[in-house]
């Protein structure tokens, strides 16, 4: 028996309160703070969940409220009315809807509307007290243990990391749009757990049912979510998903072109699914009510102070995970018994950083050769069949770990290094600095001259005057270029 039986409800606060409760302690709560403002707090709910919960107040709202409440009710309602009813997924109108319920809580108890029936209440609670089957859970499974956290300043950022990401993790897929000739070959699993983020992240911007129509009109994300929702969340974990480029149009759209763009995204961590169609995606615990078991080790080894500090880190945890061997006369001198899967992701978790920082700095010269150890030891990875046992020992796991330990200075070295622009504008503020002292310095030795050779320079006139302020100007070019 729920909480809300063990009293009587006393007023629409009392009952919005303690759905709320409820809500929050079985679904999680999400808090926004904005700089110096007030922060938003509301609950986790599914769509599911908002429809339960609408049913309670609709017929009150409707017979009792202010006419700006009740047109504030409808634009939720419609918003909802677009989810579907069975969607156990995040809603995308959480804050909003949840904004509003708390005013129609407060404006139903200043009109004395009758309280909702017990049996509505019911319902709610039992809604609640369900299981969430939610596309979260599968990146906390036991069928892997790597974990790659991203984490990015803008939604359009986290996006492009993203599709680079999951480009070299599967690798490509012809489009079907000329706008975009490949996309990532992401699998059933792939889809459901971007969609699950990124629903999440429309969830927490917004303060009302408007802006939410506005970016799943614009974008539209609501209906590509539904058709994950109707094919990858019923097809085979790990099979391709059949409508890849309809997928990341609509991501990409959605974050390079809405207008929270540059919106800070939470931080995405991603547990990749074992590769290979041989996996039975039940036994590895992909199916969508899988309890969700202790994730392993990151790839973000958020302590690490450079990229190589994060590659050592990163080596030290495989060799204690998974053992380690020792060689000689190579540029690495332990190897971690790291395996097909360990290898895939890391190769994708480095070459989304390569790409991030780009490839060298403007004034590199030397990092072709390292450049291209990495690509080969990235294509023999691309080279593994898709059968082969993701959880096999990697046979060239010194070629790899010595391509990695070193790509990993190339990046930290590249990201470290100012750019060309960046010395331009420093040496461009140095002879700003100077250029007092250039011209007081002019100045002084055009005077000493004067004084030195007084009759030479009584006859220049005002066009030998022009001339002595021409050469003062071009004095202190020459001294700032210098």
């Amino acid at each position: 028996m729920s909480t809300l039986h063990s009293s009587a409800i006393r007023s629409w606060s009392d009952t919005y309160q303690r759905l709320r409760a409820k809500a929050e302690a079985s679904r999680g709560m999400v808090t926004l703070t904005a700089g110096t403002g007030p922060s938003a707090t509301f609950p986790h709910t599914t769509s599911r969940d908002a429809f339960a919960i609408a049913l309670v107040f609709d017929t009150a709202v409707t017979d009792h409220a202010s006419r700006s409440l009740v047109a504030r009710w409808i634009g939720e309602s419609e918003l909802l009315a677009g989810e579907p009813e069975d969607s156990t997924v995040t809603y995308v109108g959480n804050r909003s809807f949840w904004e509003t319920l708390t005013a129609a809580a407060i404006e139903l108890d200043r009109a004395h509307a009758p309280l909702p029936a017990q049996s509505l209440i019911d319902d709610v609670m039992r809604e609640l007290e369900a299981t969430r089957p939610i596309a979260q859970q599968m990146h906390h499974t036991a069928g892997t243990t790597l974990v790659t956290v991203l984490a990015e300043q803008s939604w359009k950022a986290m996006a492009v990391r993203q599709f680079e990401f999951f480009r070299m993790l599967r690798g490509e897929a012809v489009g079907e749009s000329p706008f975009m000739p490949t996309v990532p070959a992401t699998c059933n699993a792939d889809v459901l757990v971007l969609a699950d983020y990124w629903t999440d992240q429309l969830a927490r911007v917004g303060h009302n049912a408007h802006d939410t129509y506005h970016r799943l009109a614009h974008s539209c994300w609501r209906e590509v979510l539904h058709r994950v929702m109707r094919h990858a969340s019923h097809a085979p974990a790990l099979d391709t998903y059949a409508h890849n480029t309809e997928f990341w149009n609509a991501l990409l759209l959605l974050t390079t072109q809405s207008d929270v763009r540059d919106a800070s995204p939470t931080p995405w961590a991603f547990q990749v699914p074992p590769c290979g169609h041989h996996h039975d995606p039940h036994r590895n615990g992909l199916h969508r009510n899988a309890v969700a078991v202790e994730s392993g080790p990151t790839l973000d080894f958020s302590a690490a102070k450079t990229w190589d500090d994060a590659a050592r880190m990163q080596r030290d945890t495989f060799s204690t995970l998974r053992g380690e061997d020792r060689v000689t006369g190579r540029l690495v001198g332990r190897v971690p018994r790291t395996t097909i899967s360990d290898v895939r992701q890391l190769a994708a978790y480095w070459s989304n950083g390569l790409a991030k920082v780009g490839e060298h700095s403007f004034a590199d010269i030397s990092y072709k050769h390292v450049l291209k150890r990495w690509q080969d030891a990235v294509a023999e990875v691309e080279r593994i069949p898709s059968t082969a046992d993701p959880a096999a020992v990697y046979e060239h796991n010194t070629d790899f770990w010595e391509a990695l330990m070193t790509i990993a200075i190339q990046v930290a070295v590249t990201a470290e290094a100012p750019t060309h622009w960046t010395l331009v504008k420093e040496t461009a503020k140095h002879a700003l600095a100077e250029l007092p002292n250039t011209l007081k310095t002019a100045v002084n030795d055009l005077a000493s001259g004067v004084l030195a050779k007084p009759l030479l320079y009584v006859g220049v006139g005002l066009g030998g005057l022009a001339l002595t302020i021409l050469l003062l100007r071009r004095s202190a070019k020459s001294e700032t270029k210098s």
